[in-house]
């Protein structure tokens, strides 16, 4: 397992639920592709892992990624 924490804004509740979803982003258009936790959420999950989120709105999030053996 790996674990990485933030301190930053964290992320809104009604935006938690898509944040590993193809193409969301909260972002403008032209600063991001909404593809980059998608992805990497298939990785983990092509390998049998996963990828787990909490996020609490400004203290920050924790991602864990998860891999068997």
């Amino acid at each position: 397992m790996i674990e990485i924490t933030d301190n930053g804004c964290g992320i809104a509740p009604e935006v938690l639920p898509r944040v590993f979803e193809p193409f969301f982003t909260t972002r403008s258009v032209g600063e991001g592709s909404g593809l980059g936790l998608s992805v990497a959420w298939g990785i983990a999950a092509e390998h049998g892992g996963r990828i787990e989120v909490e996020s609490t709105p400004g203290q920050g999030s924790r991602f864990r990624v998860s891999l068997p053996l």
